[in-house]
């Protein structure tokens, strides 16, 4: 099967949908489709483009092999993850790029995925597949623009906003498959009017491989590495690592350590870059929060050695919840809905109200005291990871679904996925995958 995934994302940015976007293209390249990415240029979050691209980005195109997977980059402006107006033009010349370079790229006999954020990487993709007469689906990992509403980017009377809302309801009309990461987000559009048949759930996943086992000896050294390297031998860390965005909550987790202050044993580590770190560091200033250490944004190499250090993760707003889970790691989540369900189903933290500092200094009392409570939640959210979450899993369900999109030539058998991906667990799990209609 042939691929187009257009994704303004991609490695060696960090972000989350450039690492998923990454994870599933090449388990499916692994199993022998011809997977190609149309992305941008690395710029995210700072706006500068990265150093190893420079020059090709002045050439205004490049192209690469990324583990079998063939990323083809395209001009963009680059723009700090910040203000309006830059945002805006970073996201709409991606879009054009994307558009005039996409039909020489998308091949015969295949798909093409067109995944948000931002919603006009979608509508991206709907105009290249279309133009090479492909199917088109739909990736909704925010619902938009609901998701700017969110953060107050925009009010629902804006003109912005329903321009947005025009946007995403003709998407939802004319793709043949639209892929949402929770069932919370499929009930929503197919109460919009979305035909139930075109929608599919295919979680965002997380990569076992990624994490350390809790109790692994490559995860006690590191821990132990980390933890001497950030001067908290003997600290009991509460880590978030993500983005530092509108939609992050993170100055929650600057007045729910201002409340524990007092507690010398207790330190925040906070991971990422984003537009609010400014914002954040003058907020800990103010606060005088010498329990408070930034970090800012690591290698994603890296990661899994401060996922070990930490005893605990946060997740104040926004998911995040499946990656601390996947290093056995209790968390802290200050998200309603099916985060929450997630997370209670699994046993493996403590969900809090959102934007509420005293219910997260109180769960992050009570996680210092309570070490089995700590180590038990920790054990059932890597087993939910590994049994029910995984991205290996989640990719096979989305060739599925795929398979569905793409005609099998005449005389030609179609692979089976699931063989060639191997998975450890030697199953895999339900996946809301619906029947053509």
């Amino acid at each position: 099967m042939n691929i187009l995934y257009v994704s303004q994302y991609f490695p060696p940015e960090v972000c989350a949908p450039a690492i998923r976007v990454n994870e599933f293209t090449q388990a499916w390249a692994r199993c022998g489709h011809k997977v190609r990415v149309l992305t941008g240029f690395p710029n995210h979050p700072e706006g500068h483009v990265h150093p190893d691209y420079r020059r090709k980005w002045r050439q205004g195109f490049a192209r690469e092999d990324h583990a079998g997977v063939e990323v083809l980059r395209t001009w963009l402006l680059p723009a700090a993850n910040r203000g309006v107006w830059g945002r805006a033009a970073n996201y709409s010349s991606f879009a054009l790029s994307a558009i005039l370079t996409g039909p020489f790229i998308a091949q015969r006999r295949g798909v093409v995925i067109g995944t948000s954020p931002q919603l006009l990487v979608a509508a991206a993709g709907y105009v290249v597949a279309r133009s090479r007469a492909l199917p088109f689906v739909f990736e909704v990992r925010d619902l938009w623009p609901q998701s700017i509403a969110a953060v107050g980017a925009a009010g629902p009377q804006s003109g912005f906003y329903r321009s947005l809302e025009h946007l995403a309801n003709f998407l939802y009309r004319h793709a043949d498959r639209i892929v949402l990461d929770g069932d919370a987000k499929r009930r929503q559009i197919i109460a919009m009017g979305v035909s139930p048949h075109k929608t599919a759930v295919i979680r965002n996943g997380a990569s076992e491989d990624f994490c350390f086992g809790p109790e692994s000896a490559p995860a006690h050294a590191a821990r132990e590495r980390v933890r001497h390297e950030l001067g908290l031998d003997r600290k009991f860390i509460a880590m978030y690592v993500g983005t530092l965005g509108m939609a992050h909550g993170l100055e929650t987790v600057l007045q729910a350590a201002e409340r524990l202050k007092a507690r010398s044993d207790i330190a925040f580590v906070i991971i990422g870059e984003g537009a609010e770190r400014e914002h954040l560091l003058k907020k800990k200033q103010e606060l005088q929060l010498s329990n408070v250490l930034f970090l800012g944004k690591q290698p994603r190499k890296a990661i899994p050695a401060y996922l070990a250090a930490a005893d605990i993760c946060l997740a104040p707003l926004r998911k995040r919840e499946m990656l601390a889970m996947a290093a056995g790691r209790p968390v802290i989540l200050g998200v309603e809905g099916e985060a929450k369900e997630i997370l209670m189903d699994a046993h493996a933290g403590i969900p809090v109200p959102p934007e509420n500092p005293k219910a997260l200094a109180d769960a992050v009392l009570l996680l210092r005291e309570k070490r089995d409570l700590r180590h038990q939640m920790g054990l059932r959210g890597r087993y939910a990871v590994l049994h029910k979450y995984s991205r290996p899993q989640q990719a096979a369900a989305y060739i599925d679904l795929l398979d569905q999109l793409v005609p099998v030539p005449p005389g030609r058998l179609r692979r089976a996925f699931h063989w060639g991906l191997k998975i450890k667990s030697g199953n895999i799990p339900s996946v809301m995958t619906p029947k053509s209609s």
